[in-house]
């Protein structure tokens, strides 16, 4: 019996290291998501503004609170840039939730507006992140796009 017991402590000790070694490896999937998992948008408090370069993205998700699966409207106000359109994704960090799009038409000046749901995690986890992406002048593939990152927690 009591050579089955330090067995037992040896495979216990090694798991443990593997474990230990998933979230502290620079790289690995658990060290970027503990290390992106700080909102930076209050979005229920209001819009959200980033400055790329020229350009001044203003984020806005109605109605407040942002509720997982319910129908939102998304706004971006766009400033020292111009675009026919905005591409939205929406995702989570360190998590794949499948790919979740949503296009921006413009409605007047600089505004583009679009309508989307953001799915409820299994998880639990409530920190989701919106990239608009502008698109270049002159090209329009997702390669040669600017992006403006955005952080923010949804409620359940």
């Amino acid at each position: 019996m009591t050579g089955m017991n330090g067995e037992n402590n040896k495979i216990i000790f090694l798991l443990l290291c593997f474990i230990v070694a998933l979230f502290l490896l620079p790289g690995s999937f658990f060290a970027q998501a503990a290390a992106s998992d700080t909102a930076d948008c209050n979005i229920n408090l209001g819009p959200c503004a980033k400055r790329i370069g020229a350009a001044e993205i203003i984020l806005d998700i109605t109605p407040r609170p942002v509720k997982v699966m319910k129908e939102l409207s998304f706004t971006v106000i766009l400033k020292g840039k111009r675009a026919d359109r905005l591409i939205l994704d929406l995702g989570m960090p360190g998590m794949y939730m499948g790919k979740n799009r949503v296009i921006l038409e413009k409605t007047a000046g600089g505004t583009y507006k679009g309508k989307g749901v953001i799915p409820k995690c299994p998880s639990g986890r409530k920190l989701w992140r919106a990239v608009v992406y502008l698109p270049e002048a002159g090209n329009s593939t997702a390669n040669n796009n600017t992006k403006a990152d955005f952080l923010f927690n949804v409620t359940y």
